[in-house]
């Protein structure tokens, strides 16, 4: 780490007195405050639910490089850093969760399945995620970002993201 920033261990240790804990800590900080900031905050406009999750589908490709990113949600939950973590993520998690629920419901899902499509929804996000990085293919990630708007609000689209009627 050390190397990466250009500061001496000691130095390090200074900003971040508990170590690797303290680094992941601001780490998880930093990019949950990006996140928020740039990505959730598409989902909080007025404009129509269809709109605002186009450009949450967007903001989410470029945050995650088309797939080619990993997330730390996803890193942070491995070994230790998984309890040492648990509910911080599990707080990002379950806000993500419910601001997708209530731009589903906002569209005319009701409470219970808005709530089922958005846990989907991050689980397929995650899921290709990993995917991508264990096969070296961020294809299932773009499918995913592709289809996300309408699968959230109900609408079917087939493989290549086309609306089926």
């Amino acid at each position: 780490m050390s190397e990466a920033t250009g500061l001496c261990r000691s130095s390090l240790y200074y900003y971040f007195p508990n170590g690797k804990e303290d680094m992941a800590n601001a780490a998880l900080a930093a990019v949950g405050n990006w996140f928020t900031r740039h990505v959730m905050s598409t989902l909080e406009s007025r404009d129509a639910p269809a709109l605002r999750l186009q450009r949450f589908s967007s903001k989410l490709a470029e945050h995650y490089a088309n797939g080619l990113a990993p997330c730390l949600m996803d890193v942070f939950t491995i070994g230790e850093a998984g309890s040492l973590f648990q509910q911080h993520l599990s707080n990002r998690m379950r806000a993500l969760m419910s601001i997708l629920a209530a731009v589903a419901e906002e569209a005319g899902a009701d409470k219970l399945e808005a709530a089922i499509r958005a846990e989907n929804a991050v689980v397929a996000i995650q899921g290709s995620l990993i995917v991508a990085r264990a096969v070296g293919n961020n294809g299932a990630f773009l499918r995913v970002i592709e289809n996300l708007p309408g699968n959230l609000l109900g609408v079917q689209a087939n493989s290549t993201g086309n609306v089926l009627t």
